[in-house]
């Protein structure tokens, strides 16, 4: 087990409000590296100056419709780990199955439909209920091996990666955390494929609000480096981690998980995260 999994354990024994949602964490990013090494990764044709001629008017590299995605590998990856769910908790097993069952759910019609960033888990959560925004959480789970891959063979053609927009450069996922890094550089990270880019500090990267009297933070008392920036104007926030307060180097993945009560907090106080997870492209 690698470290970052290994504090994942470790805080999932001090955080017991969260021990259930840490556990199925931990098992999820251990399937995940498996299915890296294991999944038959269909080749994405990768241009270095399409990449420098879509970033520098704006766009990302592809589409997240566009990404070469082996429907068959990818459901067997989702009925996975939905066999990590039904082993860690039966009865949320048996309510998600009985609620997608019930709701006509195909795996491959809603992959597309989430693709096409026609779907959302606000979509789910309200027709669906809390299993609905369960099933959406896998959906999104599902895509990660994939994306993950082939934005990491982009980002090797790359010799640098200069995006001044709010969301990734590679498939237009929307951020899901940020990191103060030295000099106080802060870095984006896309949820979908692993994407880190640079975007300034003082500026929503959601609706690109500049005003700084509409931009503010919240930090927990004792959660030192950690915090959630927040605009007044689009009312999203998002998850920061200060690593020059931290030791060591950090996975953003868990990070988010170990941060889920920031995300409480945030919404408690009418913030949320974007409705959609990638820009539209139209």
């Amino acid at each position: 087990m690698n470290k970052h999994l290994q504090r994942l354990r470790q805080s999932s024994e001090k955080m017991p409000n969260y021990r259930e949602v840490l556990d199925l964490a931990e098992k999820i990013l251990a399937q995940k590296g498996r299915a890296k090494k294991q999944m038959s990764f269909l080749p994405l044709a990768l241009d270095p100056i399409k990449a420098k001629i879509q970033m520098e008017e704006g766009f990302p590299y592809v589409r997240p419709d566009e990404i070469p995605l082996d429907i068959g590998e990818t459901q067997e990856y989702f009925d996975t780990l939905l066999g990590i769910l039904k082993e860690q908790s039966p009865e949320k097993y048996a309510a998600l199955k009985k609620t997608s069952e019930g709701h006509g759910f195909g795996f491959n019609q809603f992959l597309k439909r989430l693709l096409k960033n026609q779907l959302t888990e606000g979509h789910f959560g309200e027709d669906w209920g809390k299993e609905g925004s369960l099933l959406f959480f896998f959906l999104v789970q599902s895509l990660k091996p994939t994306f993950e891959f082939h934005a990491a063979g982009w980002r090797k053609r790359q010799k640098e990666i200069s995006f001044p927009h709010g969301f990734c450069p590679f498939c237009g996922g929307f951020p899901a955390m940020g990191e103060i890094r030295d000099e106080g550089r802060r870095v984006l990270h896309c949820p979908l494929c692993a994407t880190e880019w640079d975007y300034p500090r003082m500026k929503c990267p959601y609706c690109q609000n500049e005003n700084q009297e509409k931009l503010t933070y919240f930090e927990v008392e004792g959660e030192a480096g950690c915090r959630v920036d927040i605009c007044y104007y689009c009312r999203h926030y998002l998850k920061t981690v200060d690593v020059r307060e931290k030791e060591g180097a950090l996975d953003w993945e868990v990070e988010d998980y170990l941060t889920l009560h920031l995300d409480h907090l945030a919404q408690e106080e009418g913030y949320n995260r974007p409705e959609g997870l990638f820009v539209s492209c139209e």
